[in-house]
């Protein structure tokens, strides 16, 4: 282990939540160099300033019911959920209107790679086209899907880093903005933050956790969709 990867373990064991979750993200990067992040990115450890974060969402705002999952990338329940039920859930009940659905980031292990994807997503989201429109939400749900899918890839082969580069190219980033996104602490510090306070919100130990209209329901398609049906 180098001298500044020590330092960075050391201070992570005496550190607070998002702290010992960032100095986690810093060795990581240390170690593995993902997307070539540079010593002196760790030095300054600063990023361009970012706007609040938004929800992310699918479906239509006014529906009368509210899916929220606590999900992570890096769960391997998670991406069985979502390989095995979101194409049924999303035509059902997304596409239809009948459902909001909401996507609240969990960092499960290994966390350093569940937030490089939360943070390309968001860089994804924030980026403008020529025209001035961004990515939004379509960008974000490219590389959290992708990355979804992909999991068992990734966990087989253990090579993250081709996976990072085509989902940031789908989404809109090139590699210099890849790059750039993974080098962000305030957006780590962002996405940290907000996961923690949502997590502690609700009460949420694991995941995925789903809420259906703010009511903790099982994570089993058929408790979810009774759920749903339950509304009137």
């Amino acid at each position: 282990m180098t001298a500044t990867a020590r330092r960075f373990y050391d201070r992570a064991r005496r550190a607070p939540f998002w702290q010992q979750a960032l100095a986690v993200f810093m060795l990581a990067a240390l170690a593995t160099a993902l997307f070539s992040v540079a010593a002196d990115a760790q030095s300054t450890g600063k990023g361009a300033k970012i706007a609040p974060l938004n929800e992310m969402t699918k479906g239509a705002a006014n529906a009368r019911v509210t899916v929220v999952e606590y999900g992570s990338v890096t769960c391997t329940h998670c991406a069985a959920w979502y390989n095995t039920n979101w194409a049924k859930f999303d035509r059902d009940y997304v596409k239809t209107g009948k459902v909001k659905y909401v996507y609240r980031e969990v960092a499960t292990n290994p966390a350093p790679m569940a937030f490089g994807v939360y943070m390309l997503g968001h860089c994804a989201a924030a980026k403008p086209n020529w025209i001035g429109q961004k990515g939004g939400t379509k960008a974000y749900f490219t590389v959290i899907e992708g990355f979804f899918a992909a999991q068992s890839k990734v966990y087989e082969t253990g090579e993250a880093e081709p996976v990072f580069r085509t989902l940031a190219a789908k989404a809109g980033l090139n590699q210099r903005e890849a790059d750039a996104c993974l080098k962000n602490e305030d957006l780590f510090k962002a996405i940290s933050g907000r996961m923690e306070a949502n997590m502690k919100k609700d009460d949420v130990e694991s995941t995925p956790t789903f809420f259906v209209n703010g009511k903790r329901v099982d994570s089993n398609y058929a408790a979810i969709e009774a759920a749903i049906k339950a509304v009137r």
